[in-house]
């Protein structure tokens, strides 16, 4: 019976891992109508009747999808400091490996990203074709970021207590100082 009891725990805790495992995440929609989910590390592109997805175990876990432009979808994995970009059909066009540590990646104009040096504290728009960064923020200092937000010409950096704005340029055009609701 104590046999029994111990199989049948095992079996309710491996169906609960893998129900975890399960969930799926909507990334959002493009503009031509496309939704993009994650589901078990895996991206998932329904348009119509027809699902294509793009996986990549060897980078380990996906941080973050930005599908502002799908044409060039950015795909980052925080763990291994790299950023894979793909096409509309989610066929590679590029992969990078950064040598400093990079908190967020996303889409900025043709050809570039914007990213959060956080081995320097500096935001910074780097060209993926070049591999190099053709602009970066002053020091960033007091401030931890927790997420970033952007589009083209634009980016916040937010944190638990401010969000920083930058300009196209990586000025700072305003500060946010957010309210604590007691």
């Amino acid at each position: 019976m104590k046999q029994l009891l111990s199989i049948f725990s095992f079996f309710i805790i491996c169906s609960s891992f893998s129900q975890s495992q399960q969930e799926t995440d909507t990334i959002g929609a493009d503009i031509f109508g496309a939704v993009y989910t994650l589901k078990n590390n895996t991206l998932f592109k329904k348009v119509d009747d027809i699902t294509i997805d793009y996986q990549n175990l060897a980078l380990g876990d996906i941080a973050t999808v930005d599908i502002i432009n799908s044409r060039e979808i950015v795909i980052f994995y925080l763990d291994y400091n790299a950023v894979v970009i793909l096409d509309n059909q989610l066929n590679i066009i590029t992969q990078v490996q950064f040598a400093q540590t990079i908190l967020f990646v996303n889409k900025g104009i043709v050809n570039n990203l914007w990213r959060y040096n956080d081995t320097q504290s500096i935001l910074e728009l780097y060209d993926y074709k070049s591999r190099t960064v053709t602009n970066s923020s002053q020091v960033i200092t007091d401030f931890e970021p927790v997420k970033m937000e952007s589009n083209f010409n634009s980016v916040k950096l937010i944190g638990a207590n401010k969000t920083l704005i930058f300009d196209q340029y990586l000025n700072i055009i305003e500060t946010v100082i957010h309210q604590k609701n007691d």
